[in-house]
């Protein structure tokens, strides 16, 4: 943003920083996710993981269990540029393995991070990449063997009842901690299912299996049913807050197609939560590919009956026409009412950012860029949006 300070923007704000006078956080968290009253939230996915320090090593992460370290100044530029709201997309607060522990340094981490945005006038969204029998890996599994070995890849979520007990008790554990947080705007049970690819399949592969109706038949009465577990964590989040939205995600990597399969009845209070990518050889292209935004290609299959939110979207920075393709999925995310954010924001951890900034909107188009290009043209079509926004959490004033 040019021309304007921080104190400016927040000041030129401050009517619409609070939620209406006479109201309280917790009765209206539900209304945030209201697709017939329009978009409400609009912001960015800040992603991290795990550390493992014999595959990061001491700098590239920075020197915390989780990385890459989000800077200060990283989230006051997004809530002056207008953004109302951060998914946090992070690991859980349990150790990977058995006997699958709370991870209190993790717990911690995340702690100051829900205050940090809450300062900044952000909603968020906590929402798990990895925990009791998955790893941050199993995101990679074509680049095993190559930045890491393959042994680090753990989806024994899929076919263990113990892990997924893990992940009971640590929803329970979390809502029971985060529930106060006047920022908090809803809990992602787990980013980007993937049993219908990851879990085992009859021939000891793979499941592979990307048919709803052909994964629900093979999956029943076996850990590899994704909508089964998600019940269960949904209804152990209520046991311990009964009105903070749950958000939760298709399998297929929060697939549409997959939707069909969630019982969304199984506790109240449940926002589906989409992830788009399509067409996905022009958003994922590599540098120098030239694959051109065709609009025709741009649109995507909404969901229907209930809340839904757009969780993630975004494009290769270098795309030709990124910031027109950027521009449609916000517009129809926004025909919908639906609250979005896109992948992903800077960190501001340039040890990393310089290295790892493929959807970063903050490095422009240059596929050899290594800092931030204050030219950007990604960041405008963000912006224009972000500006609609009417609403911020209470003010969260104590560290």
């Amino acid at each position: 943003m040019t021309g304007i300070t921080r104190r400016q923007g927040l000041t030129a704000a401050a009517a619409a920083f609070v939620w209406p006078p006479g109201s309280h956080a917790h009765t209206l968290r539900q209304s945030l996710w209201d697709n017939s009253a329009g978009t409400r939230l609009r912001g960015m996915v800040i992603a991290q993981r795990r550390v493992y320090p014999t595959i990061d090593g001491p700098e590239f992460l920075g020197p915390g269990p989780v990385g890459a370290p989000v800077s200060e100044a990283s989230l006051q530029r997004l809530s002056v540029l207008g953004a109302n709201l951060v998914v946090l997309s992070v690991p859980a607060p349990a150790s990977e393995a058995p006997p699958y522990a709370p991870d209190r340094a993790i717990e911690q981490h995340l702690h100051r991070l829900v205050r940090r945005c809450a300062r900044q006038g952000l909603f968020v969204v906590i929402g798990f990449r990895s925990g009791p029998g998955r790893s941050e890996f199993t995101f990679h599994r074509d680049q095993a063997g190559s930045w890491f070995p393959a042994s680090a890849i753990d989806e024994s979520v899929w076919r263990s009842r113990e892990a997924q007990d893990g992940w009971v008790a640590m929803w329970q554990r979390t809502a029971q901690q985060f529930r106060i947080y006047p920022n908090l705007a809803g809990y992602l049970l787990m980013v980007e299912p993937n049993a219908n690819l990851a879990a085992p399949g009859a021939d000891g592969g793979d499941l592979d299996i990307w048919e709803a109706d052909r994964l629900a038949e093979t999956v029943a009465g076996t850990p590899a049913d994704w909508p089964a577990l998600a019940a269960r964590l949904a209804r152990a989040v209520r046991r311990e807050d009964t009105v903070t939205p749950i958000l939760v995600s298709p399998d297929g990597y929060a697939g549409l197609a997959f939707a069909g399969l969630i019982d969304r009845g199984a506790a109240p209070g449940q926002v589906l939560a989409i992830h788009d990518y399509a067409p996905r050889a022009y958003t994922h292209q590599p540098a120098g590919a030239g694959i051109g935004f065709n609009p025709d290609r741009a649109d995507f299959a909404q969901a229907t009956g209930g809340p839904w939110m757009l969780g993630e979207f975004g494009v290769s920075r270098w795309a030709p026409g990124a910031d027109r393709y950027l521009t449609s999925r916000i517009a129809a995310a926004e025909a919908a009412g639906a609250g979005w954010s896109a992948f992903r924001w800077d960190s501001g951890w340039r040890v990393y950012e310089d290295a790892e900034n493929r959807f970063n909107p903050l490095y422009g188009a240059d596929p050899e860029a290594s800092s931030p290009d204050p030219a950007s043209s990604l960041i405008a079509p963000l912006a224009r949006a972000w500006s609609a926004n009417r609403l911020r959490p209470a003010p969260l004033l104590r560290r």
